[in-house]
């Protein structure tokens, strides 16, 4: 191998590895639910099936009104791709 086909492959090796890390945006929301009981475990479990639902992260959940007739709130993000 001569001196010009190894930096043609060094160079391809190089463009291959090479990750556009800017072509995504990671974009989050916060779903919020009425559960007939708010507990730790069961707003996890809502979460986790929205999650499952929608095809996204699930970041964070949490009960915001505890007991009977609460609210539960995820934490969901998605990357979407940047229109260029």
């Amino acid at each position: 191998m001569n001196v010009k086909q190894a930096t043609l492959c060094c160079l391809l090796l190089v463009l291959t590895l090479h990750a556009d890390y800017a072509s995504a945006e990671i974009v989050c929301a916060t779903i919020s639910m009425k559960i007939p009981f708010c507990k730790g475990w069961m707003c996890k479990s809502e979460c986790w099936l929205q999650k499952k639902l929608r095809k996204v992260a699930l970041k964070e959940h949490k009960c915001t009104k505890g007991g009977i007739r609460g609210r539960c709130h995820c934490l969901v993000c998605k990357d979407v791709p940047l229109l260029n």
